[in-house]
């Protein structure tokens, strides 16, 4: 998630992109995101100035049980890289 007007970020991971962005914004629009930075921003710049972003897709063949540590290294790692607030 990126908010254009303050150039904030929040980097988190998922198995399923759209439904996670759907669960987003319903969050956020509600007012309940557990993100309470990013819940703050959204309430204060509006949901016009979001943008959500995928910065990275793994391939279809790995292997399952790497799928977790995988996730978990990659937005770390994308954390550290943008100077990013974790999203969950």
């Amino acid at each position: 998630m990126r908010c254009v007007k303050s150039d904030c970020v929040w980097v988190g991971s998922c198995l399923n992109l759209d439904a996670t962005k759907n669960s987003l914004w319903f969050s956020l629009r509600m007012g309940s995101h557990p993100a309470k930075t990013l819940q703050s921003e959204w309430n204060s710049q509006g949901e016009d100035s979001f943008h959500y972003e995928i910065l990275e897709k793994f391939d279809s063949d790995l292997h399952p049980l790497r799928i977790a540590d995988l996730l978990k290294e990659k937005k770390n790692h994308w954390i550290a890289k943008l100077g990013a607030c974790p999203l969950y």
